[in-house]
């Protein structure tokens, strides 16, 4: 600090030197000159005394990605206490090996791909107008999640979208939304059940349409995640529909029947997902939540699996979806006793007997911006499985309605971590995003905005929404 107080005293002397001679000049054999250059000096010393250091602040998103992610480092929080922001002076480190990637600048927001895999500590000097300087660093880390690519799915495609055409969407038109969606995405996953809030086991009216556009477009070689309603596991405190075989085998006799044959069947259907979330909609009844882990889930399931292998289809595989795996398996006891029992009653002809559950999850508080939030919980729910059943991701996404900006950053996020893994490996985890469309209004009133398609007045299908970049990879077959 002492060091720039005199470097800035000597770089004030011809200013000084100026000053004097305008001073003598005018103030021709008195001491006032004399007496005021040193005040002068004894001032511009002091301002530099006074002078406090800047203070640096950096952030970093995504916290992790993958070698095709673009890292943003944004120092915008820097501040000092004499100078404006906008005349503050950073460098960086991106690799902290003493090697500054840039010279001092005042752009506060810079970004980086990292060409290899590991863990980074990236350093930022901030420096004032007085010359100050203060240090920061942050840490991310870049993968590309390798260990989360499963070596068999049901799927010839790595990435599927959830489409919901939701009923209140006025004039939609189911082969419109198709039409548009299937450029992008052969994978899809829906909850247009069979018997939906009924025990008659009927075709739902909205995924009636859906069959009949999968089988008028042979050569879209779409495929499907097909789930159930959550009222197949419990309806409230009271066991679900599927806790009884003889509703599971007429299920199923309704679904081969849309598709017309058990080879159409065999051939669209992918998956059967038993409910969705299945801890977050669990009984509120003590005995009936017991209920619930020992009985209703586990007979839905293994009904689930007499009825399809009796009709002809015992290759297609039964599975659920999660909302929340915990660390502590008493903190949500029905995620860690269904994905258990899924496991340990894997049939053998589902995908190569390699058992897989789907889990949800979304960014930090449902509206924070880093990605890198959710893989470090994929990989952790990996971690605490030991790789079986393999972590497939059910949903994720981001609402607009927290800023549509912050929507496709979250969006290109996940694709650029996705690239990462299709890159080296040409297959990635497999991941449904949410969703196709934006919901018109939900509980309590107001819209949900996760669809990452465009649409007009009439909710006819414009293409993705501006900015968001979706691999052209994502519509093709794996490897």
């Amino acid at each position: 600090m002492v060091s720039n107080i005199y470097l800035h005293t000597f770089e004030s002397l011809e200013i000084l030197s100026f000053t004097y001679f305008v001073m003598t000049k005018f103030f021709k054999r008195t001491t006032y000159p004399i007496f005021i250059l040193f005040a002068l000096v004894f001032l511009q010393t002091s301002c530099n005394k006074n002078n406090n250091q800047p203070q640096a602040s950096i952030e970093i998103y995504p916290s992790i990605g993958s070698t095709s992610t673009t890292f943003t480092l944004d120092a915008t929080g820097s501040w000092d206490e004499e100078d404006e922001s906008e005349h503050l002076q950073i460098r960086f480190d991106w690799e902290h090996d003493g090697v500054w990637e840039t010279e001092w600048v005042t752009d506060k927001v810079h970004e980086n791909i990292f060409s290899e895999e590991g863990e980074y500590i990236v350093n930022i000097e901030i420096k004032d107008t007085h010359g100050e300087v203060s240090q920061t660093t942050a840490n991310l880390t870049v993968t590309n999640s390798s260990d989360l690519i499963p070596s068999n799915s049901p799927f010839s495609y790595n990435v599927g979208i959830n489409y919901e055409t939701w009923a209140n969407r006025k004039n939609r038109n189911i082969e419109k939304d198709l039409d548009e969606i299937t450029k992008y995405f052969k994978l899809i996953r829906t909850y247009h059940d069979v018997g939906i809030g009924t025990p008659d086991t009927i075709i739902s009216p909205t995924l009636e349409p859906v069959i009949k556009y999968i089988l008028a477009h042979p050569e879209l070689k779409i495929e499907l995640s097909l789930g159930t309603a959550t009222s197949a596991l419990n309806i409230g405190n009271n066991p679900g529909f599927m806790v009884n075989k003889t509703y599971t085998d007429k299920w199923v006799q309704v679904l081969t029947e849309a598709f017309g044959s058990v080879e159409n069947t065999k051939k669209y259907v992918k998956v059967i997902l038993l409910g969705n979330e299945v801890d977050r909609v669990a009984p509120g009844d003590a005995a009936a939540f017991k209920d619930y882990i020992t009985k209703w889930i586990p007979h839905s399931f293994e009904n689930m699996k007499a009825s399809l292998a009796e009709a002809g289809m015992p290759e297609i595989p039964v599975s659920t979806t999660i909302s929340n795996y915990p660390a502590d398996s008493a903190a949500n006891p029905v995620s860690f006793t269904s994905t258990k029992y899924i496991n340990e009653h894997w049939s053998s002809q589902w995908n190569s007997g390699q058992a897989f559950v789907f889990f949800n999850h979304y960014t930090e508080d449902m509206n924070k911006t880093d990605f890198g939030y959710d893989i470090k919980y994929f990989h952790t729910v990996d971690n605490e499985l030991g790789g079986s059943p393999s972590v497939y991701v059910g949903e994720t996404g981001y609402d607009a309605t927290f800023g549509e900006e912050n929507q496709v950053k979250v969006i290109n996020q996940i694709f650029s971590w996705l690239d990462g893994q299709y890159g080296g490996h040409k297959t990635t985890i497999p991941l449904f995003l949410f969703q196709a469309f934006d919901q018109p209004f939900a509980s309590p009133g107001k819209p949900t905005k996760f669809g990452i398609f465009e649409e007009n007045a009439q909710n006819i299908p414009q293409g993705p929404k501006k900015g968001i970049s979706i691999p052209v990879w994502i519509s093709k077959p794996k490897g």
